[in-house]
């Protein structure tokens, strides 16, 4: 007899507090979303803003970086310099050392050494 009077209100308040359950999941999951898509922009904001300072440096910026560049291309052309001139140097000394090369060959071969002959190489080119 107390069944029906127990069991009754009993189940509408269960399904009650399952319904309730479900709006606050339902909500939670949809506050999460618009929470993530919030932090989302907030980010896109932030690099744009980040862009926007590098598109419109001060004239006292862009000045120190022109000269910052300017100093890197000016210690990178002496640096090629130095090395064009120590190619040139050394590639003079090659020149001259095939020369003294072949002439001492010509001169051993002259005074009949044995065994010498001149370079194989020889491309008949004197220096």
């Amino acid at each position: 007899m107390l069944a029906p009077l127990v069991g009754v209100p009993l189940t509408v308040m269960t399904f009650y507090l399952k319904g309730l359950r479900e709006q606050q999941a339902g909500r939670y999951a949809d506050l999460s979303g618009r929470t993530s898509l919030i932090g989302d922009e907030l980010r896109r904001a932030v690099e744009d803003i980040g862009q926007i300072r590098r598109d419109f440096a001060t004239k006292e910026e862009w000045l120190r970086e022109t000269m910052w560049a300017r100093g890197r291309i000016e210690t990178l052309s002496a640096a090629v310099m130095r090395t064009k001139t120590e190619l040139e140097s050394q590639g003079g000394l090659v020149a001259t050392s095939k020369h003294t090369h072949r002439l001492v060959a010509e001169m051993a071969k002259k005074a009949g050494i044995d065994g010498a002959q001149p370079d194989a190489r020889d491309d008949g080119e004197s220096r």
